[in-house]
């Protein structure tokens, strides 16, 4: 997957691809080329939406502390 295509993924998008990899993994009737390739680009849709849970994790995080900071006040 291009670098450019994969920033423009939603993180439902992201997911959806890779469980359509993986599920063409498991199938087991792939040539070794394409398969290395497949788990090549399902490994980069992986660390993209490791990246993206990331992201909203620590927006999340400052929402909390934001409210857990007014609550002391």
């Amino acid at each position: 997957m291009a670098a450019a295509k994969k920033k423009e993924l939603t993180f439902e998008q992201a997911k959806a691809e890779l469980d359509s990899i993986v599920e063409r993994l498991g199938g087991g009737s792939l040539p070794l080329d394409e398969m290395v390739k497949l788990y090549e680009e399902g490994a980069a849709l992986s660390a993209y939406c490791k990246k993206l849970l990331d992201a909203y994790d620590a927006r999340l995080m400052r929402v909390d502390e934001l409210g857990s900071s007014e609550e002391e006040e």
